[in-house]
């Protein structure tokens, strides 16, 4: 284990998107059930559709699997695009490629990959046909992508955020950051699983189910996948599509990427389009790529940048807006970045275990653990400084964690999603009260664990003028808190989720894995920079990455074995 992040993230995420929120834990029996987690019995899940790929699959032998596997496998999106210029790949076998795992490893098993576009084949010839008359729009050209299913597109997919309520709903139109990955070449793939609603259900929903999907399970075995961007992260890491989009308000693209051991960057607001998605809380939410390595976020990101007259925030990113952010990729900028480590002073420990009524012998194991968390710490960063990044050791007070969050979920959510059905049509419900009322109407099915935060988001306790204040205060303390932290330092960027600080900030946040646990948990670093300082941002974690050579793909048919055991299981 590699630094302190995932502690300090695990100690934030967790209230978050486990069972809490209001439910007591007695009250959410599947919550003391082991990982891989079972489903329950409700026959809301949505069959996957392989009829469109019926031929190509039949003519796909288990020799042709083998031979693309040791092609394809480990590539990143240049290496493959060097395999798709050559000949010796095309985008159509690519696809191919990933349907098949799909097939082998995601159907009933990992569930990561909600819907496949029926139309991917085709979309997949077309842009080969290009290729081959010399025409290649970019590093996404031909490259397979699965979105989160809360990122509407005007095709035969759906846009549902997991739910029932939402599967009548025809998007008339592409969300912006669709339009721009398929105007770079990429091939929308279908989209990926998620915790539904964006984890906004029930407290007692589990990490990655949604009633439309079903329950994603970790690659890497029995371990949590957390949410809600589970799906677009387990498809990257179980190697089911190139790369994918999650979308993120705290934690989202950040604590899933973690867990699964990708690499994952949550943007800053504005950086990509918020345009037509399904919305948590407007002001926090944004959307971010996840790939396997750094290299491939920063082609993805490359492609889904712009300015966009439906989304005034993107107006700050005019300067970084059709960026080839590979080109931050390099000595020349990552030597110099200095980077912030967070160190618990003796003068913090001190403080800390004071007013405790220990004796020597209890301290003891505590100053160990002290002592533990420092050595990993310095240990990252000792790689970063190999790397030929400056580190900066910094005490953990000079970090404020925690802000309030919950009670502006419960009032922002109905506003934002009310607003955002009021304008779609098309079949959607009308209103929060809408979806509640369907639900209500076949709740074992449609809504299995419950709909308890849907039902608080209509009757919020906050008034609008308190649901204002504690935006304002957010963003302001969390902005000033970084800034401060930057400055006094004079640092770029800041090991540590910051306690998830940099959520309503609007700041990027990256995590790349630095290694695994002794039982296999995946871990991970969290890098934190300031407000548009992704190409900062992405060097660090390149360098980061490059130094470390920390991602071991995970062992699927291991993992298959637990999830074939699920039988036995029940909630």
């Amino acid at each position: 284990m590699k630094g302190i992040a995932i502690l300090l993230l695990a100690l934030v995420i967790l209230p978050l998107v486990s069972c809490s929120g209001g439910a007591d834990e007695d009250s959410c029996p599947l919550q003391e059930l082991p990982y891989p987690r079972p489903e329950p019995a409700y026959n809301g899940k949505l069959e996957r559709d392989f009829t469109p790929f019926t031929d190509a699959l039949s003519a796909y032998t288990p020799e042709q699997a083998a031979m693309y596997e040791a092609l394809i496998s480990g590539k990143t999106i240049p290496e493959l695009q060097i395999l798709l210029d050559n000949g010796e790949l095309t985008s159509v076998k690519l696809v191919v490629y990933y349907l098949e795992r799909i097939q082998r490893y995601d159907i009933d098993k990992l569930n990561s990959v909600l819907e496949l576009n029926p139309e991917v084949l085709e979309i997949a010839q077309s842009l080969d046909d290009e290729r081959t008359a010399g025409v290649v729009r970019g590093g996404m050209h031909g490259i397979p992508v699965l979105l989160k299913d809360n990122i509407a597109t005007g095709d035969d997919l759906h846009t549902a955020a997991g739910a029932a309520a939402m599967l009548d709903w025809n998007p008339d139109r592409d969300a912006f950051l669709v339009s721009q990955l398929r105007d770079a070449g990429a091939i929308i793939l279908g989209k990926a699983n998620l915790s539904e609603w964006a984890n906004w259900s029930d407290p007692c929903t589990p990490n990655g189910f949604s009633t439309n999907g079903g329950q994603t399970q970790n690659p890497y075995g029995a371990f949590e996948t957390y949410g809600s961007s589970s799906g677009s992260a387990v498809s990257v890491a179980a190697d089911l599509t190139t790369v994918s989009v999650g979308s993120e308000t705290q934690g989202s693209i950040i604590a899933p990427g973690t867990i699964n051991s990708v690499v994952a960057l949550k943007t800053s607001r504005g950086l990509v389009s918020g345009d037509y998605i399904i919305p948590l809380l407007p002001w926090q939410d944004v959307a971010g790529p996840i790939g396997r390595t750094v290299t491939d976020v920063a082609v993805l990101l490359s492609a889904m940048t712009g300015v966009d007259t439906n989304d005034p925030n993107t107006n700050a990113s005019a300067e970084l807006a059709g960026s080839d952010f590979t080109q931050s990729l390099t000595p020349e900028v990552w030597e110099g970045l200095r980077v912030g480590i967070l160190i618990f002073t003796q003068e913090v420990i001190d403080e800390q275990i004071g007013g405790l009524d220990f004796t020597d012998e209890q301290k003891e194991p505590v100053l160990a653990n002290y002592a533990l968390m420092n050595a990993a710490t310095r240990a990252t960063g000792v790689i970063l400084s190999e790397a030929g990044l400056t580190v900066v050791e910094i005490p953990t007070t000079a970090v404020s964690y925690g802000l309030p969050l919950v009670p502006a979920l419960e009032y922002g959510y109905k506003e934002g999603i009310n607003t955002f059905l009021a304008a779609v049509g098309n079949g959607a419900p009308e209103s929060l009260e809408a979806i509640i009322t369907f639900n209500s109407e076949d709740i074992a099915n449609r809504a299995p664990y419950g709909q308890g935060h849907l039902e608080a988001s209509q009757a919020p306790e906050l008034s609008s003028d308190e649901y204002e204040n504690i935006k304002r205060d957010n963003q302001r303390i969390a902005r000033e808190g970084l800034d401060a932290l930057f400055a006094e330092y004079g640092i770029n960027v800041v090991v540590s989720s910051v306690g998830q600080t940099y959520a309503p900030a609007g700041y990027p946040a990256l995590t790349i894995p630095s290694g695994y646990a002794e039982d296999g948990t995946p871990q991970s670093i969290v890098l934190v920079g300031g407000f548009m300082s992704e190409p900062q941002l992405l060097a660090a974690g390149y360098a980061y990455e490059q130094t470390a050579q920390a991602r071991v793909a995970p062992n699927l048919e291991a993992t298959m074995g637990l999830i074939a055991e699920l039988d036995n299981l029940s909630p």
